[in-house]
């Protein structure tokens, strides 16, 4: 499974470790402990020193969890823990798989199926996803800098969202016959490409990373100049 930033907005499971997990892993790593019990929300009870002491032991597994372990590493640990406690959403999912036992059934619906999947992944693809979103990366999406201008700006047109489809968008933008039904998505794409191509002061590269064809190929010409399109030797 490759997760991404709609996969991120659309599972519970990541939504949780997302928005409730890493922000008590940031805060108990920088020290900032009332904020780590304010994104618990439950406050652990810590009457002996052996309970903070346990609070310190638990925290700290799940903080090297983050870098070695995965997804079912952390959730199992959080099970385990309740520090934090899983959200209603995971726990059910998490509930119907010890139901079915470890073996997907073909009865069970695709959600249940994703999260078994999940499980698996790596939980540092998670952190970088995060990171991603929230800007740590020299990198940003399309989306994400509407009215911002930068020196140089690589754009990079590839698959893998189905709201966007640049190889059909390129194959129309020269003829302008788009098909009623592919309208929207025409338009949607448009406007988002011009917000990323009028970003850059000085510089701008585009790279596609899908095969497009004579009519695409005509577009990018038009749009850069047919000196400045430049075809890529594919590995394989």
């Amino acid at each position: 499974m490759v997760l991404n930033e709609e996969i991120l907005q659309e599972d519970a499971a990541i939504a949780f470790l997302a928005d409730t997990v890493e922000p008590i892993c940031a805060a108990y790593v920088s020290r900032q402990y009332g904020e780590m019990f304010r994104c618990m929300g439950d406050v652990p009870t810590i009457r002996r020193f052996t309970d903070k002491a346990q609070l310190r032991v638990d925290m700290d597994h799940l903080v090297a969890l983050r870098d070695n372990g995965t997804i079912g590493e952390v959730i199992d640990h959080l099970k385990a823990t309740r520090r934090p406690r899983l959200s209603g959403r995971v726990t059910e999912r998490e509930d119907e798989i010890a139901k079915l036992g470890p073996q997907p059934t073909e009865e069970e619906p695709k959600s249940l199926r994703r999260h078994r999947e999940l499980r698996v992944v790596p939980y540092r693809e998670l952190v970088a996803v995060v990171d991603f979103i929230n800007g740590y990366t020299p990198f940003a999406t399309q989306h994400s800098v509407k009215g911002a201008e930068f020196e140089n700006v690589l754009v990079i047109l590839s698959g893998g969202w189905n709201q966007y489809n640049w190889p059909r968008f390129l194959d129309y933008f020269t003829t302008g016959n788009v098909p009623a039904k592919d309208q929207a998505g025409y338009y949607r794409a448009r406007n988002l490409l011009y917000v990323a191509l009028s970003r850059p002061k000085k510089r701008l590269a585009v790279l596609a990373t899908q095969t497009l064809n004579e009519n695409a190929l005509t577009s990018a010409s038009h749009l850069f100049g047919q000196e400045s399109v430049i075809e890529l030797p594919m590995d394989g």
